[in-house]
């Protein structure tokens, strides 16, 4: 995959109303790359043979 620019960095944090500023952009970006590396061998996972649990979400109440 490739990196992702500062530019389109900036319209995402925009679009959520994320307040970066100019300064920070180069970071910010250079850390959500870093962060979509780490997590890509995630997606090499066989979950097909995964049997789904029971979130946090999906307990009963009390």
């Amino acid at each position: 995959m490739t990196d992702l620019t500062t530019e389109q960095v900036g319209a995402l944090a925009a679009a959520l109303g994320l307040p970066v500023t100019s300064d920070d952009l180069a970071e910010v970006t250079h850390r959500l790359n870093a962060l979509i590396e780490a997590l890509g061998p995630l997606a090499e996972l066989p979950l097909e043979r995964v049997e789904p649990v029971p979130g946090l979400g999906d307990l009963p109440s009390s």
